[in-house]
């Protein structure tokens, strides 16, 4: 008996050193509860000593020895407690290890201790899935609420803001544009993360209770006057119902099976209504349309005019004003073109890129505009900040391009208005940079850009859930990317992050793409032979003749390097819409015939 009350002493003592944080208040209330039949047999042997003083020892620590497992287990625990400091839901993984000794005493015992834990933990996880709501004032769980917006989704201007802000600066940038409201910042804590949760799992939860925070934090709602009418229901009536099913598990002992399997049903319920939100009343298709037509310069015929037009402002705009008056005759020229039947351009607004702003574009400003527009709620979860410079790559490519085939137009009515005869070089030249560009054109917008859009499309309507709208977005943007050459491929991202709702497509974000600069230097190149043949009359001199010369030679270099790294690019993915593009650009073999050596239809 003596041994037992010393083992008793000592586990006090352990206790009282033990930091008291919410899991360890419930983890003693556990030893409390398991101790309970010890002392009620202690005060059973009092009873019988005092009904007949000459109990034998023997008897005594016979009764009492089938506590010895039990206190060794206890010390075990708390030894392992105070040496390794734990503290918060790690306890849920160290007290496991308990359950599967093997011995039922040291199960019965563990599992009833683990039970008080249980309900502290599932607290936290019903509280978080069903509310997005963390209610861990102690840092306990393995969630963090890191109390700031997630920089992810921040553009550079509301980045911006916030410091200016903190630093008392007022000089920040006005915009037409209203920006996407902040997502706050959660994170997992891997060094609070119990040792019986995969990494995945976690993931999902934390996924989870960000979409039930982002749902519940809906700003037109927030700002509605009758708020308490509109408010949302993600979970369509029966929270109730979800939080019972959390609050089931922490009667059983811990199954990742049947806990996934839990979590799974309410995070199909979340992002089923995620989903109706964002195709239903965000009208997310609408706004992939709008992409379509303006950062992938569907609306061909408003850029053609816009460049144009903007072409004549630029030479008397000062440098100052040069992007608040693209914007103006942007609005002007969609404005004519489309009246009051379309007013899709007014979400837009032309930019340049911040570090450019104090640089003097003036001499080629198309080549840096970007666009932005406004998002509706919740789609900037998608169309978030990287995504969207991704797309503003395109568009300032795809805008050089389409200015590049104007000027080269112009530089054909320029000798057909002269009436002269214009040297057969210079035609010839003209001639094939128009067609270069022209089918580099022709396979961005129809084979690239109006394929893959096609294909979204019918699969997002065929879509039901977020993670898939997510997954067929990306894939959709690494194709626009890869295919029109402004990026390369990279295997090792985008994969298996369908919990993670931060999602980046499978670029290489480090790499330039070969085929991408050859073509700026063709593009260059006719910028060039446009701005010095313009000025050409009927006979060349000398200079140039050398001039055209030189324009021929780099020509011809850029063509055979443009072709062989296709055939090489051809070669490496097996791409047919390459072999495709390959074949425009042969047309009629006009190629391959001064090539022998080249030969693409092998391919």
């Amino acid at each position: 008996m003596g041994s037992c009350s010393n083992e008793s002493s000592s586990v006090s003592d352990n206790i009282c050193i033990i930091q008291a944080d919410s899991y360890l208040i419930v983890f003693c209330n556990g030893l409390d509860n398991v101790l309970e039949d010890y002392r009620k047999e202690i005060i059973g042997l009092e009873e019988k000593f005092l009904e007949n003083p000459h109990l034998t020892l023997t008897y005594v620590l016979a009764t009492m020895e089938k506590y010895v497992m039990l206190f060794d287990m206890i010390k075990s625990m708390i030894r392992t407690i105070t040496n390794e400091q734990i503290h918060g839901c790690l306890l849920m993984g160290r007290l496991h290890m308990y359950t599967i000794s093997g011995i039922p005493q040291i199960v019965t015992a563990a599992n009833k201790i683990i039970q008080s834990v249980n309900t502290m933990f599932y607290r936290h996880l019903a509280n978080w899935i069903i509310y997005g709501d963390l209610m861990d004032a102690n840092n306990e769980f393995f969630i963090r609420d890191c109390k700031c917006d997630d920089e992810n989704f921040q553009f550079p201007e509301q980045i911006e803001s916030v410091q200016n802000v903190d630093s008392h600066v007022s000089n920040i940038k006005k915009s037409r544009v209203r920006k996407p409201c902040t997502v706050r910042k959660f994170e997992i804590r891997p060094d609070m993360l119990p040792s019986i949760l995969p990494l995945e799992t976690a993931e999902s939860i934390l996924y989870m209770g960000r979409i039930v925070w982002i749902i519940s934090n809906d700003p037109k709602r927030k700002d509605d006057v009758q708020k308490m009418k509109f408010r949302r229901d993600i979970w369509e009536g029966r929270s109730v119902e979800f939080y019972k099913k959390i609050e089931q598990l922490e009667t059983q002992t811990f199954n990742l099976v049947n806990f996934e399997r839990t979590i799974q049903v309410c995070k199909n319920t979340v992002t089923n209504y995620l989903w109706g939100v964002m195709v239903e009343e965000a009208e997310l298709l609408e706004h992939l349309q709008i992409i379509r037509d303006y950062y992938a310069l569907g609306r061909g015929e408003l850029f053609q005019q816009f460049i144009v037009v903007a072409e004549e402002h630029l030479k008397q705009i000062p440098n100052y004003y040069i992007v608040k008056n693209l914007n103006t005759v942007f609005n002007e020229t969609a404005r004519k073109m489309y009246g009051e039947n379309d007013k899709s351009y007014m979400k837009f607004e032309l930019t340049m890129p911040n570090h450019l702003e104090s640089k003097n574009y003036a001499s080629n400003p198309m080549s840096n505009l970007e666009i932005y527009f406004d998002i509706n709620w919740p789609l900037h979860i998608i169309f978030h900040p990287k995504v969207m410079s991704l797309y503003n790559r395109l568009f300032s490519f795809l805008l050089r391009l389409k200015k590049t085939h104007i000027d080269l137009h112009t530089l054909w009515l320029n000798h057909m208005e002269k009436k002269v005869k214009i040297d057969r070089g210079v035609w010839t030249l003209r001639h094939n940079l128009m067609f270069l560009v022209n089918n580099l054109q022709y396979y961005f917008q129809v084979d690239v850009i109006e394929a893959h859009f096609s294909l979204l499309k019918t699969a997002i309507k065929s879509a039901t859930e977020f993670k898939d709208i997510i997954r067929m977005h990306s894939t959709f943007l690494s194709n626009l990317m890869s295919k029109t050459f402004v990026m390369c491929l990279d295997d090792n991202t985008g994969k298996d992050r369908g919990n993670n709702l931060y999602q980046l497509p499978s670029l290489n974000f480090e790499r330039e793409n070969i085929v991408y600069n050859i073509i700026v230097q063709l593009l260059e190149l006719c910028n060039k032979f446009c701005l010095l043949a313009s000025t050409w009359s009927g006979e060349l001199s000398d200079l140039e003749l050398n001039d055209l010369e030189d324009f021929q030679t780099q020509s011809d270099t850029i063509t055979e390097t443009l072709m062989r790294a296709l055939f090489s690019l051809h070669e490496k993915v097996s791409g047919h819409h390459l072999l495709q593009l390959l074949h425009r650009l042969d047309f009629n073999r006009w190629y391959t015939k001064r090539k022998p050596d080249f030969n693409i239809t092998i391919g």
